[in-house]
């Protein structure tokens, strides 16, 4: 199985060569925030650039086969954090806790 999550998703192009170009650049923030649209990729195209500039193989495109890839891609990695905003309605949060109990489960580092 590939673990390449860029083959995986659906991309927004701009965010992708956004990224690319900080990618090849090597000049990367202290921190990227993804914002837009509730179910556009934000989540998707953060997780698989993490993946870019950690796998093994030099290259934007990970390799998704190196150990690295495979801890990010199942969001088992100890050097990734995903920081999400707290919910304002109820019904949000309700549901914000139910995704971190799934979490919990599933033993994925998520700091929130």
């Amino acid at each position: 199985m590939n673990y390449n999550l860029w083959e995986n998703i659906i991309i927004q192009e701009r965010a992708r060569l956004a990224l690319e170009k900080i990618y090849t650049r090597n000049t990367y923030p202290p921190a990227l925030i993804f914002i837009g649209q509730k179910g556009i990729g934000k989540e998707a195209h953060a997780i698989a650039f993490a993946q870019s500039i950690n796998c093994e193989k030099i290259n934007f495109e990970p390799c998704g086969l190196c150990e690295r890839c495979k801890r990010i891609y199942n969001l088992l990695s100890p050097d990734i954090y995903l920081i999400f905003p707290q919910p304002s309605t109820s019904s949000e949060k309700d549901l914000f806790l139910r995704k971190i109990d799934l979490i919990r489960e599933k033993k994925k580092l998520i700091l929130i």
